[in-house]
């Protein structure tokens, strides 16, 4: 077998791992200036260049000029998200055996250098100012990820801290975790852990810091793990197949399967009558559900021929993952116990329309600072009827139809009841003319796009 190498990229460089039969190494390679601020595991330039660097540096370090590949990725990141780096991986001549989530490399580094017992669970969350990814862990011989809660996107206390305060509650009672660890960066920790210890360290659980830097050690496990080398113990490490609810549609039936399965494996529906394509072409995809909506990732279009033993017949639909990725969808007649594996390709539909949210979202966030000095301009022109304040009146206008027909909605709430996923109260002051957590004035207006809230909409709320 190949050397495994494992890689994070976290804050402008790429920290590297590897490990021999008694030691893990690590090592921290700063990226080229012209790709610092790219997104590393999405753009194929940044990419391609980073990985240029990391074989010159691996051959003349550490006289290795050949390896397999195990990358660290945020802990939203899906199947889609996998296939996309694998086949970004393949074009610059590298095999990626695996890809686990931040959350996860930390898990295993508490488990290994902790030596926690079999059966104690806890949470493991990695934690920037863009986002935060949290998951549970069933600890000891199996590390094995119990659940993934997502906060996404989310900055500071916008949304941090109220999610943790509400969602605190729900996660002791389904995992009753002992302890809560986490890492990333410092300003964004010191928030968290403020939330942390209000949603859930009144229950109890230790709520513990790491070093950043654990994240690649715990990587280290991981590889050695893969290459059975006894410095990762006997420890068996399992993760999910994908941290997104998944869908299968067989001849354009959909069926819907519960998050959170373990990966590899396999996990069936409940039976039904084979479905019949309405032109007779079978057709078979792969969906993962994001945002309220179905997100097509993959497919195949079998040939009536591999179909004909299932028409007519009741079946269960099930769905295959491995660990290096690979996905298919399996139909099972139910009265022979006859399966049928197939293996889906990549939808490139459905990562272009990806990306083109992707790319809305950010040009929206990018103008707003604009919109809000020109809706500031309009507001307080002290002569509505000058050309000049008409001018701006009519740009801010027009701006905002154009973010409104590509999908983006301004959030306001005056006069509603408080919501925290929409709002941010900057004040709050007493009111007898309103009901209590009323939203009494919009300050700065919010924006979402596609059920993802771009900015809160700043507010003061009477009580």
């Amino acid at each position: 077998m190949k050397n495994v190498i494992g890689v994070h990229f976290w804050e402008k460089s790429a920290r590297i791992c590897i490990c021999d039969d008694y030691n893990i190494y690590t090592d921290t390679m700063e990226l080229p200036m012209s790709i610092r601020n790219a997104d590393v595991l999405r753009d194929e330039k940044a990419f391609r260049l980073s990985f240029e660097k990391i074989h010159a540096h691996m051959q003349e370090n550490m006289g290795i000029s050949d390896f397999d590949l195990v990358l660290t990725v945020p802990d939203d990141y899906g199947l889609r998200e996998s296939m996309e780096l694998r086949e970004l991986a393949k074009s610059c001549d590298m095999d990626l055996l695996r890809t686990y989530s931040e959350s996860m490399c930390l898990a295993a580094y508490v488990n290994q250098e902790f030596r926690v017992e079999n059966g104690v669970t806890i949470l493991s969350a990695f934690v920037t100012e863009d986002r935060v990814g949290i998951a549970g862990y069933e600890m000891g011989d199996i590390v094995r990820c119990l659940e993934s809660v997502l906060v996404t996107e989310q900055t500071g206390t916008r949304g941090v801290l109220p999610h943790i305060q509400k969602a605190g509650p729900e996660l002791l009672y389904r995992h009753m975790p002992d302890a809560l660890f986490f890492t990333g960066t410092f300003n964004a920790g010191m928030t968290f852990e403020q939330a942390a210890t209000a949603g859930l360290g009144r229950s109890g659980i230790d709520v513990k810091m790491l070093d950043a830097k654990c994240v690649i050690e715990g990587l280290g496990f991981l590889c050695g793990s893969l290459e059975q080398r006894p410095v990762a113990g006997i420890t068996d490490f399992r993760s999910i197949a994908t941290p997104y609810p998944l869908a299968v549609s067989v001849n354009g039936e959909i069926r819907i399967y519960p998050k959170d399965q373990e990966c590899p494996g396999e996990f069936f529906g409940e039976p039904d009558v084979f479905p019949e394509p309405a032109d007779q072409k079978p057709q078979i995809a792969l969906f993962e559900e994001r945002r309220g909506k179905l997100m097509k990732i993959a497919g195949n279009a079998p040939s009536p021929d591999d179909m004909d033993t299932f028409r007519k017949k009741e079946i269960r639909t099930g769905i295959h993952v491995d660990r290096d990725g690979t996905c298919s969808v399996i139909l099972e007649a139910t009265e022979s116990s006859r399966k049928k594996y197939f293996i889906l390709g990549r939808e490139e539909e459905g990562a272009a329309s990806a990306a083109k949210e992707d790319s809305v979202a950010t040009f929206a966030e990018n103008i707003l600072p604009i919109i809000d000095n020109l809706e500031y301009a309009a507001r307080y022109a002290e002569d509505e009827t000058n050309p000049y304040a008409q001018g701006i009146r009519q740009s801010y206008q027009k701006a905002v139809q154009i973010l409104e027909e590509n999908g983006v909605t301004r959030i306001t709430g005056e006069g509603e009841p408080f919501d925290f996923n929409l709002q941010n109260a900057v004040a709050h002051v007493v009111d007898g003319d309103l009901p209590e957590n009323t939203v009494k004035q919009v300050m700065q207006a919010g924006y979402m796009y596609q059920g993802k809230v771009l900015r809160p909409a700043q507010v003061i709320v009477a009580n």
